[in-house]
């Protein structure tokens, strides 16, 4: 089945000549060591309910903008819920304390969205029923199908970014035993297919217990890895984590894990139609290792933390809506891959656990602290995963999971996609990760 992921983005989020806009910003009245910011952001969400539903087609969108005057790392911050010159300069006064801050206001006019292009979401249902019958088993489900774009642009000072559009969809699906969600780059039959894997594994493990004990060995599938590495190496190398205990410089050069763990953070590498090439403050994104042979090289910040602290580098800065300040945050995870063989990752592994998939995962920033949750898994055989056991919780600390980690698989896949929902505010993720083997946990 051909993609359904396009590159093909609307039309430029502001039609107006953009430098009127600069023009207009620059004429705010700032002090010496101030600089202002204006954020314009449009959202469309397509949601399709379970066949049966009244009304299963649902369509919101939104704009709007903000602008924000930073001074010392702090920033104040005015938004509305609508683009026009009016409401931009309704905005330029609110953050100074003046009227008329920028004089007349500017003409702002906005392009168009590209059409909803309906078909791939209705036929998504039927796809992902396929996709479980290839499987040999068949159950009821109620599939939730949306498709999310968001287009911003962002003008800094003298400076204005290209636009920026993105493009995903995520499902739901409601089984009798629970329910599945995640985030897809597409809705094509490569990214419905882990999906049917993921339902029919729960399915084979309805209704058995946690499972306890400590495993000696344990295999995590590329989904799996991938989450764990969001949770202890992303997220704990975020500068506003870092800050909450000491200096966030402080840890670069600090080991964390064995020379085989190579960890990337890169948003143009994300997949077709979700890739940035500017943060959510204009910053050019660059290829970040937040790990390089084990030891952290760069962590994540935005302009705010890179202000303060000279060792690091602005470009990760993302926001879940104009209402609210930029963080740094991660986008496009990448675990680069060994020469190992998948297969020998699981030799000499028998008695130990394979797991899939984790459904969430936490960590604590004061104590390092992290837990993971997974669904159900597989006991390891001598040829590889073979029957079902119940959930599995994994409760350990960010070193000592790293430490844990002793082989890295050579097949590295698109995986563990998902929202983060650090400070409450939703975010998509992305990754790619081969399979990777732990030993020795407590």
């Amino acid at each position: 089945m051909e993609t359904t992921a396009t590159n093909r983005g609307p039309d430029e989020l502001l039609a107006t000549d953009v430098s009127t806009l600069i023009d207009a910003l620059a004429r705010l009245p700032v002090h010496p060591g101030q600089h202002a910011e204006a954020f314009f952001e449009r959202l469309e969400t397509v949601e399709l309910l379970p066949g049966g539903t009244h009304d299963r087609l649902r369509l919101r969108r939104e704009q709007g903008l903000s602008v924000r005057r930073i001074e010392a790392g702090a920033s104040r911050l005015a938004s509305t819920d609508a683009i026009s010159g009016y409401t931009f300069a309704s905005c330029c006064d609110r953050v100074t304390g003046t009227a008329g801050s920028i004089g007349p206001a500017p003409k702002v006019r906005i392009g168009r969205w590209p059409p909803l292009r309906m078909a791939e979401i209705e036929r998504a249902e039927r796809q992902l029923e396929k996709a479980v019958h290839r499987r040999r088993v068949g159950f009821p489900m109620e599939v939730t199908v949306r498709r999310h774009r968001r287009q911003v642009q962002v003008i800094r000072g003298q400076v204005s970014a290209p636009s920026q559009f993105e493009e995903y969809f995520s499902l739901r699906v409601k089984t009798p035993w629970g329910v599945w969600g995640g985030l897809l780059p597409s809705l094509a039959d490569e990214d419905l297919d882990p999906v049917a894997t993921c339902l029919v594994d729960r399915l084979r493990s309805r209704n058995l217990p946690q499972h306890a004990g400590t495993p000696r060995v344990i295999v995590l599938g590329p989904c799996a890895a991938a989450v764990m590495l969001h949770e202890v190496v992303a997220h704990a190398l975020e500068a506003d984590t870092l800050a909450l205990t000491g200096a966030p410089e402080s840890v670069v050069g600090l080991k964390l894990g064995e020379v085989h763990l190579d960890v990337l953070d890169d948003p143009r590498l994300a997949p077709d139609g979700c890739g940035r090439f500017s943060d959510d403050e204009g910053t050019t994104v660059i290829a970040r290792w937040l790990l390089r042979r084990g030891r952290v090289r760069q962590p994540l910040a935005d302009l705010a933390w890179a202000g303060r602290y000279q060792r690091l580098i602005p470009g990760a800065a993302r926001r879940a809506n104009r209402h609210l300040l930029p963080g740094p945050r991660t986008t496009h995870l990448e675990l680069l891959p060994s020469d190992l063989p998948e297969t020998e990752l699981f030799q000499e592994a028998a008695g130990g656990l394979y797991i899939g998939e984790f459904e969430s995962g936490t960590l604590n920033p004061f104590d390092g602290g992290c837990v993971l949750r997974a669904p159900c898994a597989r006991r390891i055989g001598a040829s590889g995963p073979v029957d079902y056991v119940g959930p599995v919780e994994i409760r350990s600390r960010t070193v000592d999971l790293l430490a844990a980690v002793t082989a890295v698989g050579d097949r590295p896949l698109a995986a563990g996609a998902g929202w983060c929902a650090k400070g409450g505010s939703l975010l998509p993720v992305w990754a790619r990760s081969p399979s990777v083997r732990l030993e020795g946990l407590a």
